[in-house]
């Protein structure tokens, strides 16, 4: 009896093991080079994904293309490879492309490869708008952004698709059409962008202003300047950085008060303005957001705008340093008055100096004083 159930369970555990043996299925080469193209293996990559490419009837044909042009495109002795893969994505059309712009979705990926598949695409020419603009009017900001990048880089092979994005149902897509179209800088695109100044959406309608202003008309100014105060955050983050990035007659007592806005780039965005407009007005406005502000980067942009300012910025600054103890902040002033290079720093520079036992804060205080002196 026991003899036939330790015969009986060995039978059972062997069929077991058969069957599992039987359950694995051996990797294709498409999936090995895929898995070796992620892991960067780019040499064990290419061997497989060629190996897979050379059986027409395979599936994921494109997708291994697509794969197998990202990898040549860096290998100064594969050009020849590059020029026919290549091709041959040209002659797959959009599903070639798709495969490329595909590759964009895995994060990893686009950290590492962003600019050669953007060069792919780009050289590609119209066959990759198509698939550009399902991602320009998707909802991953990542893929949208990247796309609006590419499609922008494209230029004027861009504009029909562009501006048929004007129409799109969500602001974002609109607005970034509009950036996109002006970025591309044709003169004949003006009149249609111009038309987006009615549309009804506050934050479409900063944009388009913003997008002509860049172009050079100075028409729709007062809709950026009426933007500042907006309810709207997008629309005052629009608004905002116009101001930052170029804008003629800043008008620094708009700004002023924005230094105080909840959202934190809108006040970025401002300080930045306030540091490019040079005003002596603005200085004790921006010391104390260098101060106390609770966000980093608006913190070291208040300081360069100090700096920027420059001569009249330095006692309000020298002011601050003699009543803090903060070392990122004695750091931080010791650095901008260096860099003005105004004598009158010497002095108290060199009274905390004598002081000081945090030898960073000696450090950027010897150099401070090195660079003035």
């Amino acid at each position: 009896m026991f003899v036939k159930r330790l015969f009986i369970t060995t039978l059972v555990l062997s069929l077991l093991l058969l069957s599992m043996g039987c359950s694995r299925e051996k990797k294709t080469d498409f999936e090995l080079g895929k898995s070796y193209f992620l892991a960067s293996n780019y040499p064990e990559s290419s061997i497989r994904l060629e190996k897979w490419v050379s059986k027409k009837k395979n599936p994921n044909l494109e997708e291994a293309y697509a794969m197998l042009a990202v990898i040549y495109h860096d290998m100064p002795n594969r050009q020849a490879e590059y020029e026919k893969t290549m091709q041959t994505l040209k002659e797959l059309g959009e599903k070639g492309m798709s495969a490329v712009v595909k590759l964009m979705e895995n994060p990893t990926t686009a950290s590492r490869l962003q600019n050669t598949i953007g060069d792919i695409l780009i050289k590609s020419g119209s066959i990759s708008i198509a698939p550009l603009m399902e991602h320009f009017n998707g909802a991953n900001w990542r893929l949208k952004v990247y796309a609006q990048q590419i499609l922008m880089q494209m230029g004027e092979t861009a504009i029909p698709a562009l501006t048929n994005a004007l129409n799109s149902p969500d602001r974002f897509t609109k607005s970034m059409a509009i950036e996109a179209l002006s970025k591309i800088g044709s003169q004949d695109i003006i009149p249609i962008i111009e038309q987006k100044l009615n549309d009804p959406d506050k934050l479409v309608q900063v944009t388009t202003a913003v997008a002509l202003h860049a172009m050079g008309k100075q028409n729709p100014t007062e809709i950026i300047l009426n933007s500042l105060n907006d309810p709207d955050v997008d629309v005052r983050r629009t608004a905002t950085r116009a101001m930052s990035q170029g804008f003629d007659n800043i008008p620094v007592n708009r700004l002023l008060p924005l230094l105080k806005d909840a959202d934190a780039d809108v006040r970025n965005n401002a300080t930045i303005a306030l540091g490019k407009s040079k005003s002596s007005e603005s200085v004790q406005a921006l010391v104390k957001e260098m101060e106390i502000d609770e966000n980093e980067q608006v913190r070291n942009s208040a300081g360069k705008a100090l700096e920027a300012i420059g001569e009249p910025a330095v006692d309000p600054m020298i002011s601050l340093l003699k009543r803090t103890d903060d070392m990122e902040l004695i750091i931080r002033i010791a650095q901008i008055l260096g860099n003005i290079g105004d004598k009158r720093a010497v002095e108290p520079l060199e009274n905390i100096y004598k002081k000081e036992k945090r030898e960073l804060i000696k450090n950027e205080i010897a150099k401070a004083l090195n660079k003035i002196d």
